[in-house]
C-alpha cells in the first residue's frame, strides 16, 4: 500500500481477504473468486492504490505538458492504464467502483463518452472493451485491470495487453470468477501458486511476480448477502454452485445432468395419467426438436400449480416426414393426437426450420420458435433436478415409459478431453429429447410464472439477483 497521504480503507470496512489483497505487492495480482465475493470491489481499490504508488515513485517523469493542451483532442499522457472488461456494458461496473474510490479533487476530467477519465497531472485511465481484441493494439500501459477476465479471448492478454505493459514494465490487477479451465486457468493462474480452486499443486510455476488470491461467495460476511448465496447453494445444482459460489475451475465433466436419479425423477406412468385425469396439472406445453435421419421428438410437460414440470408423454421417432396429406404416419397428424389427448396449449419448436414452424400453425398446432441458449437452458433443467429443501422433491419428473427419454438424460454427456468454454458444450449425441427439454423449460413463459409463484424468482435466476 501507498502513504500518499490517501488511505484506502477509508470509508470501507473490507474482509479478510480482501485486505490481504491490499497488502500485497507483486506486480501481477489475480483474484479468483465467488460471485459477489467482493473481487470488484477490491480490484477497483487495488487498480487506484497502485496508480497512487506509480505517482508517489516519479513513475513517468520527466515529463514535458504539451503546448497546445486546450486544441489537443488526446495529448500524450505522462502515465497512461486501462480497465478492460469483456463489453462495454460490463465497463459499467468498473466505472462505478471506481467512482467511489477517486477523490474528486484528483479529476482533471471524467468523459464518460469517450470512456476515460484524466487525472491531474497528465494521468490517463481508459475503459476498454475486449470483445474484439484487434483493439487492444499500439499502446504502451503502466498498469491494466481485467475485470471478468475469464470471459474474455484468450488473444486479450497473450496477443495484445502483456505486450502493452512489457513496453513500460506495467502491472496487471485480475479479477473473475472462473469459466472452467480455460486460457486464464493456463496462462494465468498457474503462474502463481496453488489454491484450493482445483488444479495439482505441481502444475503451478510459482513465479513470484504474480500472486494469486482465492476466496468464496461465503468468504464475505454481509448478512443478505449470505441469505441469497444460502438459497443459490439449496438450490442451484452442484456443480453450478461449486463454480459460482466456490469459484472451482474443475468442473462440467461427465453426465450432464447429473443430478438425475432414476429412484427420485421417474415415476409411474399411471400415476401422470391420474393426475392429468383429477385436473392436477394446470397447463401443458410441448418441447420440439427436428428429425428425420436422427430422432425427431416430441415432449410433452405438464405443470403443476406449485412449479413442478411432469414429462407424461413424448414421441421419438427417426425417418418420419413432416406432414403428409391424409396420413397418420407424420408429424402433424401425431402432434394433433398429443395435443388433443393432452391439451397442449403451445409447441416450442427448434427455431432453425421455420418451414415447419410455419406447416404447424397452418396445420393448426400452435408452433413458436424456441430460443436455443444452450448453456442457460442446460442450467435452467438442472436446476428443476435438483430437490429442494422446502418440501424435499424435485421439481422435474419423468414418466417410466418414455424410456428413450431416460436413455438419454443418462447418456447426455460432456466431453472428456475439452477445456475451457468448450468443456461446456454437451457431446452431439444423444441430445434430441434434451433439446426439446431444454426448449420447453427455458421457452414457457407459463412454466416460469409457476416457478415465480413458489420461489419469487426463476430458480435459475437466483444468481443473478445475489449478484
Amino acid at each position: 500500500m501507498t502513504s500518499l497521504m490517501l488511505d484506502p480503507f477509508a470509508d470501507w470496512t473490507p474482509h479478510a481477504k480482501q485486505i490481504e489483497v491490499m497488502e500485497c505487492s507483486a506486480r501481477n495480482v489475480v483474484m479468483n473468486c465467488g460471485r459477489r465475493g467482493g473481487k470488484t470491489n477490491v480490484g477497483a481499490r487495488k487498480f487506484f492504490d497502485n496508480i497512487l504508488a506509480d505517482i508517489e515513485a516519479g513513475k513517468g517523469l520527466p515529463y514535458k505538458p504539451p503546448r497546445n493542451l486546450k486544441v489537443m483532442k488526446k495529448p500524450k499522457p505522462r502515465l497512461e492504464y486501462w480497465c478492460v472488461s469483456p463489453t462495454y456494458s460490463m465497463s459499467e461496473i468498473q466505472q462505478e467502483e471506481l467512482a467511489a474510490v477517486i477523490p474528486e479533487e484528483m479529476i482533471e476530467n471524467w468523459d464518460a463518452s469517450k470512456n476515460r477519465i484524466w487525472l491531474k497531472g497528465y494521468i490517463l485511465i481508459q475503459f476498454k472493451s475486449a470483445d474484439r481484441p484487434k483493439t487492444l493494439v499500439g499502446k504502451g500501459l503502466d498498469g491494466v485491470w481485467l475485470d471478468e477476465a475469464s470471459k474474455m479471448k484468450p488473444e486479450t492478454w497473450t496477443g495484445y495487453l502483456s505486450y502493452a505493459l512489457a513496453d513500460k514494465g506495467g502491472w496487471s490487477i485480475w479479477t473473475t470468477t472462473p469459466e472452467g479451465m480455460n486460457w486464464f486457468y493456463h496462462d494465468i493462474v498457474l503462474n502463481g501458486q496453488h489454491t484450493p480452486a482445483g488444479g495439482q499443486p505441481d502444475e503451478y510455476r510459482n513465479d513470484p511476480e504474480w500472486r494469486n488470491f482465492y476466496w468464496t461467495s461465503k468468504d464475505n460476511p454481509l448478512p443478505e448477502l449470505q441469505k441469497n448465496i444460502q438459497r443459490m447453494i439449496e438450490t442451484m445444482p452442484k456443480r453450478y454452485v461449486d463454480r459460482e459460489i466456490f469459484a472451482r475451475f474443475d468442473v462440467f465433466f461427465g453426465q450432464v445432468y447429473e443430478e438425475f436419479d432414476r429412484s427420485i425423477h421417474v415415476v409411474p406412468r399411471e400415476l401422470c395419467e391420474q393426475k392429468f385425469r383429477d385436473g392436477h396439472f394446470v397447463h401443458v406445453e410441448a418441447g420440439k426438436d427436428w428429425g428425420f435421419t436422427n430422432p425427431g421428438v416430441t415432449l410433452v410437460g405438464a405443470m403443476t400449480s406449485n412449479g413442478e414440470l411432469w414429462i407424461v408423454d413424448a414421441i421419438y421417432k427417426t425417418q418420419m416426414e413432416i406432414l403428409v396429406p391424409g396420413s397418420s404416419d407424420c408429424w402433424v397428424a401425431q402432434d394433433k393426437e398429443l395435443m388433443k389427448k393432452w391439451k397442449i396449449r403451445l409447441f416450442w419448436c427448434d427455431e432453425e426450420d421455420p418451414s415447419n414452424i410455419k406447416t404447424y400453425q397452418t396445420n393448426g398446432l400452435p408452433a413458436r420458435p424456441a430460443k436455443k441458449h444452450l448453456k442457460q437452458g442446460i442450467r435452467a433443467v438442472s436446476t428443476l433436478f435438483t430437490v429442494k429443501s422446502d418440501n424435499g422433491r424435485p421439481n422435474i419428473f419423468i414418466s417410466d415409459h418414455l424410456k428413450d427419454v431416460i436413455q438419454e438424460l443418462t447418456n447426455y454427456r460432456y466431453p472428456e478431453d475439452a477445456a475451457g468454454d468448450k468443456a461446456e458444450i454437451p457431446l452431439k449425441e444423444n441430445d434430441h429429447a434434451m433439446d426439446a427439454l431444454r426448449y420447453l423449460v427455458w421457452n414457457s413463459k407459463t412454466f416460469h410464472q409457476l416457478l415465480i409463484a413458489r420461489f419469487k424468482v426463476i430458480p435459475w435466476k437466483i444468481a443473478d439477483k445475489a449478484a
